[in-house]
Formats: structure tokens, sequence, C-alpha cells
């Protein structure tokens, strides 16, 4: 038994049923399934009356509720209590956002690494739905990623590139050849979007019901190597932030300005209450200055 199967049990729990668990842990039901399966078979108990639409907690699952609920208080207790010790050592981890290189963040940490070489820090790539939890769970204690989603009252967030998305269509589109175009133009088009595990495709799904329509997602990927690919050909187009559109200077494809201005800038970000440790603070300073966006 680790945290992670405790924490996916509490996730069913709290949402009441596997389906909704699942979009809330941005994995497949069937991924779940199997996590909690295998979590009855180590306890050899039945933990979810799984016989009606609705799961229920069996007798078992009440009696092992309050101990999984328990188990994981003292979890993030604990990584907090250590977290105080780890301070002290001066060094520091960053969780980040597939887009290092896009957004030229590699070339200033490497500049950061020549000047400040008595520095050691760890970076780890993650997808968008993960980051708050890391920073939350105290496992980082800085991340970069997307501004769309950051609650300004529980995190600091440092601007470091500018963003807005753009609509990127196959040279063979129909809206190809538009000087400019709305969200709300696009509700009768197939969508080629990012993976359900970025913040991207929760930003997307979220502009297109506020302008009221649901898209239509012909397909959806983490790679967007996959999704350019994929709009070149015409099945769909795509809402994608314009530094990542230039990056990949796709041949097939053309951007078109939405007339909607929708930002999605990249941040760096840490708990407010979290005591940093000075190393860190010297690297937010240095990546705040060293980004031209940054205002």
């Amino acid at each position: 038994m680790d945290i992670r199967q405790i924490q996916y049990f509490l996730a069913i729990v709290n949402t009441g049923s596997f389906s909704g668990a699942a979009d809330e842990l941005y994995i497949s039901q069937s991924s779940l399934s199997k996590i909690i399966i295998a979590l009855e078979k180590e306890l050899n108990v039945f933990l979810f009356d799984r016989s009606k639409r609705k799961v229920f907690l069996t007798e078992a699952g009440q009696a092992f509720l309050g101990h999984a609920r328990k188990l994981n208080a003292d979890y993030k207790a604990l990584l907090v209590e250590l977290d105080e010790y780890k301070s002290e050592t001066d060094t520091f981890s960053i969780a980040a956002i597939p887009v290092l290189t896009q957004y030229g963040i590699t070339t200033s940490i490497a500049q950061f690494l020549v000047e400040h070489p008595g520095i050691h820090f760890v970076m780890e790539e993650i997808h968008g739905f993960n980051i708050l939890p890391g920073l939350d769970e105290h496992r980082f204690d800085l991340a970069i990623a997307r501004h769309n989603y950051i609650d300004p009252e529980k995190y600091t967030n440092i601007e470091i590139s500018k963003d807005k998305l753009l609509v990127v269509v196959s040279k063979k589109n129909r809206h190809a050849t538009s000087p400019s175009i709305s969200i709300k133009e696009l509700s009768k088009d197939n969508f080629i979007v990012f993976d359900k595990v970025t913040d991207l495709h929760r930003l997307i799904m979220h502009v297109c019901n506020d302008a009221g329509f649901e898209p239509t997602i012909f397909y959806s990927s983490q790679k967007k190597v996959s999704v350019f690919a994929l709009v070149g050909t015409n099945i769909g187009l795509a809402l994608i932030p314009s530094k990542i559109y230039e990056y990949h200077k796709d041949p097939d494809v053309v951007a078109i300005p939405l007339e909607e201005q929708i930002e999605c800038n990249i941040v760096l970000i840490h708990l407010k209450n979290k005591k940093l440790p000075k190393s860190a603070e010297i690297f937010i300073q240095y990546l705040a200055k060293a980004n031209p966006d940054n205002v």
C-alpha cells in the first residue's frame, strides 16, 4: 500500500464515483480501477460496493476511511515538517510544465548555473495538473506553469513570459485567410486539443464554454508535434499559445489572431506561507530579471 492508493481512494469517496475521481485526478477510469483493485487485493477486502450507478463504501471501506484520512493527513504533515530541514540545506527543487525550451527558459537557467556555480537545485518536468498539488504537498519549492488557474491569495507568482492563444489551422482550411476570428466562429469546427493532463486543455475547454459551446474534440495529445501534424492535414483546428506556434514553425499551418485576448502567460510560483531557501530566492530574482517579457 502506498500514499497514492490512499489518495485515490479518498478522491473516489469525495467525488462519489470512479469517473468523477478519474476526471479530478486526470487519469483514465480503467487505470484508477486497477489501482483500487490492487489495494483491495492487498487488504483482502472490498472497499466499494460497485453494484449501483453511484459507488458506496462497504463496511470495510467505512472502517478504512478513517485510517486513510489520518494517513493522508500525517503524510502531508510529515512533508511540511521535513521541509524545514530541507530549507536548511539551501538547495531547492522546481517543477515545470514542458515548455522551457519554447519560451527560452532553458537558456536563462543555463546562464544562472554559470553565474552561480555554488547553487544546486533539481528540476522535474510534470504535467500541469500536478503542479499545484506538488507545491501544496511541499514536494517542490518552486514551479513554472501558466498563470490561468493560480490563486493569488495562496501563491506568489512572478511573470516570466507573456503569451496568448492563437487559432492555428491548415493552409487549406476555410478560415486560413481570415485576418482575425472569434471563438464563437469555431463552434462548428473539429478541435485538436492538448491532453487533459495539460493546463492548456482546461483553458481551451473554458474559453469555448464561455463562448457558449462545447468543442467537438476530434483528437487530443500530450505532444505538440502531433497537434501540429493533425492540424496540418485539415482534420481540425487548434488553439495554441503564440510562442509555441512560433517555435515549431510548421509549414502546413497558419495562425490567425483571436478577437478575444486570451492570455496564457508563463509564471514562476511558490506558496506564500512557505519559507524558501536563500538560493531559491536568488533564482527567483534572477529569472524575473532575465526575461524581457517580465513586467
